[in-house]
């Protein structure tokens, strides 16, 4: 019998793939190319988790604004903006550009002066899960923060910080990443506590998404690669019957 709490993402067809759910407390990197489905994977555990299982969660925006993406999940039936004022969400603004006054300024006051990399963001991120008592968190992404930083050492220290301040939290969280398998593997791949890969390939005149849980220590997860489909509820993950 499992001695750990299960946290189901509520992404139609990803549990089963995982043993009925995440480690609570796990940092899971969601990996992928540009428009594959990341963000729609990251928001959909998060309103889900705020909407059916009581778990209020916390979302890092470092690439669109809050309003973009309240305005994009809509679309889905998701009304992120009355989860936000019943305290189930918190949607953190970290993009390191902002507008003011008709024009684009650098914002420094996340990403500049810090004895440890990424310290303001976390300490950010940590008095945010504090506020509303989140159990779920979702970084929107790795690969916008990492280009803050030159130092490609500073960055993996500070990446093992962070994943260390936020299991530390008891908060299952999902960073979202741009990076794909190669022959250098990103390094989120070796600190987080699991890695899904989120294929984005064409296939005749369309694009089709498919998913692979890479690794995911603790529990038995299948390693194939599934079919997965973006409709007008979210993503959807297809489990095809095996041919005898």
């Amino acid at each position: 019998m499992d001695d750990f709490v299960k946290v189901r993402t509520g992404i139609p067809g990803f549990d089963s793939l995982v043993s009925g759910g995440f480690r609570q407390g796990q940092t899971i990197v969601v990996s992928g190319p540009v428009g594959s489905g990341k963000t729609t994977f990251g928001m959909q555990f998060l309103y889900t988790g705020a909407k059916d299982f009581d778990e209020p969660g916390v979302f890092v925006a470092l690439s669109q604004s809050p309003a973009e993406i309240k305005n994009d999940f809509k679309a889905f039936g998701w009304d992120v903006q009355k989860l936000i004022e019943e305290g189930k969400m918190i949607i953190i603004d970290a993009r390191p550009f902002k507008k003011e006054e008709g024009f684009i300024a650098l914002d420094e006051s996340l990403y500049r002066g810090e004895p440890v990399p990424f310290m303001h963001l976390i300490q950010l991120v940590l008095s945010s899960i504090k506020r509303i008592g989140a159990k779920r968190l979702v970084i929107d992404s790795l690969s916008v923060l990492a280009m803050q930083y030159t130092d490609d050492f500073y960055i993996k220290q500070g990446l093992q910080g962070m994943v260390y301040a936020l299991e530390d939290q008891n908060c299952t969280s999902i960073l979202l990443s741009e990076s794909e398998i190669s022959e250098n593997m990103p390094a989120e791949w070796y600190v987080t506590s699991g890695v899904v890969l989120i294929h984005h390939a064409r296939k005749g005149d369309t694009m089709e998404r498919s998913i692979q849980v890479i690794k995911l220590r603790g529990i038995k997860h299948s390693e194939q690669i599934f079919p997965m489909k973006l409709n007008e509820f979210g993503l959807q993950i297809l489990h095809p019957r095996i041919s005898p």
